[in-house]
Parts: C-alpha cells; sequence; structure tokens
C-alpha cells in the first residue's frame, strides 16, 4: 500500500494542472488537484471567543519559499490552532503535506505569522513561525526552525530559537528580516499586538512606554545570537502598538532598508528612516498628512514606475453605502481633533496609497486610484500579476462574522437583552 502512494504521487506531479480560461488571469485548482487541504478551523467556546480574545477571527500567515533546494517554492501555512504545515512542491502545482516529516509540527499554541529567511546564512532557508494567544508565556515563545538540508527529498528542520535568541514570548504577529546595519547578516524586526482589550486603554501618547508583551522589538544578528536593541535604536514599543503588517524598504533611496509599521486603532503607524548608525528616526508626522485609522496590512513598491516606492495600507471602509451604515461606527469631531493633538496624526478609516514625492513626504492618492476601500482588510501584497510593466495591488480582506454589526452592537448594550 505504501509503495502505491509514493508512486501515485510521483505521478500525479507529471500531469500539468487544467488549463487556464480565456480572460482569467488566475485559475482555481482544487484541493483534489493540488493536495493542498489546509483549513484554519477555529473551536468557538464560551470562554474562548471574539470576545473574550479580540484577535481570535485575525487568521494566521502564510510563505512562501524553496526549502528543498530543488527550484520549487514550497507553502507554509499556519492555522491558529493547529499549528503551521509545510506543503513539499511536487511539481505541476501539486504538493504534499510534509509537516511531521519535517520536523515542524507544533500543538496546543496559538499561531500567527510566518517568515521564511536563511536566518544562519548557511545558504538554506529557515522558518521563524510567531504566536500569540492567551495561553502562559511558554506556549506562546516563538519558533525558529534552522534547516538541516534534505533527506529522502525532504527537508528537515531543528527546532532552535532560545538557542539563537529570538524565542520571544510576547503576543507576536509577523517577524521581518532584514540587514539594518549592513553588517552582511539579517536581523528581525518584530511586530506584537497586545489582547487588552482597546476600550480599556487611554487615548494618550505612551509611545515611550516599553510594554514587554505588547510592544513591537527590533533584534540585532550578532554573529549568530540576536540581542534585543529596540530602545538604543529608536523603536517605539508601547502596549497601544497593535501591530498587524510591516513592510521593509528603501523609501528615501540612501541604500539602506527602512521599516513602515501599520498599527491598528487609534496608535497611528510607524515609519522608521534608517539613519546608518545602528539607529531609526520615527518621521511618519513628518512625512504624511493623513494615515489610514485601522491599519491592517502593508506593502512597499515603486506603483508608478518613478523610482520612488510608494506605500500602501489596507483599511476597513466598506465599498458600498449599505454596509458604511450598518457595520460602521465614527468618532466625533471633537475626539479626532484631541487625537491630532496628541499626536496621533490625522487617521482616517480608509486604505492609503501613499505616492513617495521624493523629497521626505508622500501624498494619498487612494481615492484617485480606485483603491480606497476594500472592506475589512488584512494583507496586502503589490507585484505585476499581469506582467503589462504595471504594478497592481492585491487585498485579503473578510471577517469570519460580523462583530461590527449596529444592530448587533444595539442589541447587546440593550438592558432588556439577555
Amino acid at each position: 500500500m505504501l509503495a502505491i502512494v509514493a508512486c501515485s504521487e510521483t505521478k500525479r506531479a507529471d500531469a500539468p494542472p487544467p488549463a487556464s480560461r480565456d480572460g482569467q488571469l488566475f485559475t482555481l485548482l482544487p484541493s483534489s488537484y493540488t493536495g493542498v487541504n489546509f483549513a484554519n478551523r477555529l473551536t468557538e467556546t464560551r470562554d474562548f471567543n471574539v470576545f473574550t480574545y479580540r484577535n481570535f477571527y485575525n487568521g494566521g500567515g502564510v510563505a512562501l519559499g524553496d526549502l528543498s533546494g530543488d527550484g520549487l517554492p514550497e507553502i507554509v501555512l499556519t492555522s491558529n490552532e493547529g499549528g503551521p504545515r509545510l506543503y513539499l512542491n511536487l511539481g505541476h502545482f501539486r504538493f504534499r503535506d510534509i509537516t511531521q516529516a519535517a520536523g515542524i509540527e507544533e500543538h496546543d499554541r496559538w499561531t500567527t505569522g510566518v517568515t521564511l529567511a536563511d536566518v544562519n546564512g548557511d545558504g538554506k532557508l529557515d522558518l521563524y513561525v510567531c504566536h500569540a494567544g492567551l495561553q502562559s508565556g511558554a506556549l506562546r515563545a516563538n519558533t525558529l526552525y534552522i534547516n538541516q538540508g534534505v533527506t529522502d527529498g525532504i527537508p528537515r528542520f531543528r527546532e532552535m530559537a532560545a538557542a539563537y535568541g529570538i524565542a520571544d514570548t510576547g503576543y507576536s504577529t509577523q517577524a521581518a528580516f532584514f540587514d539594518y546595519d549592513g553588517d552582511g547578516d539579517l536581523d528581525m524586526f518584530l511586530i506584537r499586538n497586545s489582547p487588552r482589550p482597546v476600550s480599556t486603554i487611554a487615548v494618550k501618547n505612551e509611545r515611550n512606554q516599553r510594554d514587554p508583551l505588547g510592544g513591537h522589538e527590533l533584534y540585532r544578528n550578532d554573529g549568530g545570537h540576536f540581542v534585543n536593541v529596540s530602545e538604543q535604536a529608536g523603536i517605539y514599543g508601547p502596549e497601544i502598538g497593535f501591530g498587524l503588517g510591516i513592510a521593509i524598504g528603501d523609501v528615501n533611496r540612501d541604500g539602506r532598508p527602512d521599516v513602515y509599521v501599520a498599527n491598528d486603532f487609534f496608535e497611528r503607524d510607524y515609519l522608521y528612516i534608517n539613519k546608518g548608525d545602528g539607529t531609526f528616526d520615527e518621521v511618519l508626522e513628518k512625512a504624511m498628512p493623513l494615515s489610514s485609522y485601522f491599519s491592517m496590512g502593508v506593502d512597499i513598491a515603486d506603483i508608478d514606475n518613478d523610482g520612488w516606492p510608494d506605500i500602501y495600507t489596507s483599511d476597513m471602509l466598506p465599498a458600498d453605502d449599505y454596509r458604511l451604515k450598518t457595520t460602521s461606527a465614527f468618532e466625533s469631531w471633537e475626539l479626532y481633533q484631541a487625537k491630532a493633538r496628541e499626536g496621533f496624526d490625522h487617521q482616517l478609516m480608509r486604505n492609503m496609497l501613499q505616492h513617495n514625492n521624493g523629497d521626505g513626504t508622500f501624498s494619498d492618492v487612494a481615492w484617485q486610484g480606485g483603491v480606497a476601500r476594500t472592506d475589512w482588510s488584512w494583507a496586502a501584497l503589490i507585484a505585476d500579476f499581469d506582467l503589462d510593466g504595471n504594478k497592481d495591488i492585491f487585498v485579503a480582506n473578510g471577517l469570519a462574522k460580523d462583530v461590527t454589526s449596529q444592530d448587533y452592537i444595539a442589541f447587546l448594550s440593550n438592558d432588556q437583552t439577555l
């Protein structure tokens, strides 16, 4: 039986995928063909749901990269309650789940983002998996799987986050690896998102108060061991950050990577300009007169091909008037002005396409570009999908349940509701 299964999978990989239809940019392939039967299934209970844990429906992550060294990219997906899943690329868009054999199976954790990077510089991609949730600190520890090479066609991994100094136990969302100090190895920027109810946090500027579990962090790679240099590098780490997205790019074209962090709720986003001396200047208020309010995702790319990287952030403005009126609530003009005076910038609940003016400033052109509202949005990805030389924008959106339905909120707020 085992021999039959192995032969069947090898034969599957020799057959090309179904032909695409005329006029369609993409062709949807079913899991029965691809072998990717992943689903992020959540178990809601009376004690653990979107009302007891705000980020319950935030989703997991996905990363693609050649982990086996055969020139074909593998797929890594994370399930909040099921951990990471690794799918080996067999060719022709067919895959096989090798999670257990590869040594990256996890249990009893709340898994969020995943990142592929050559962390130790040996030429092989490694995996960094983020965790959050309401579990104890040990179960929130992020995991780093170092690629040990390929055995019997399967990449094998060893968990070594503690040895490398990045078994972070905060409420992590996503990590980005990049060489910020120009020494030839990859450093790590980690965004985090506290589960504390926003309604219990005062709307005041606490940017310089570092939170050990919810604040963003920068880890410098010192010869294979990572050191937390957040404070000395000028990285904000307050609980109010609520980070949901991060993008790396050289926005001022000085040859050094800069960082954009998308923050949810009332805290504004952060734009860090790399000074080249191991520190950053946070310049968002000076660079952008407007920014997204509920920033979810972000990407950096040269949208208009003028040589300057632009910045796109995704928010949650509904695309039609019905949903605008039934699912949205807006703050008063007085609160808006008070927040601007407190240093929270001028934030609006919609996507922003920040055109790089080339002088250290940006101008939002999302309405002009037709990309200002995509409803409850998450990750954004800029790429030339149709290969016409122009950048396109993909936005992942949606939520399992309409938890912001104003009718439902009014129902819950009614004293007569049991």
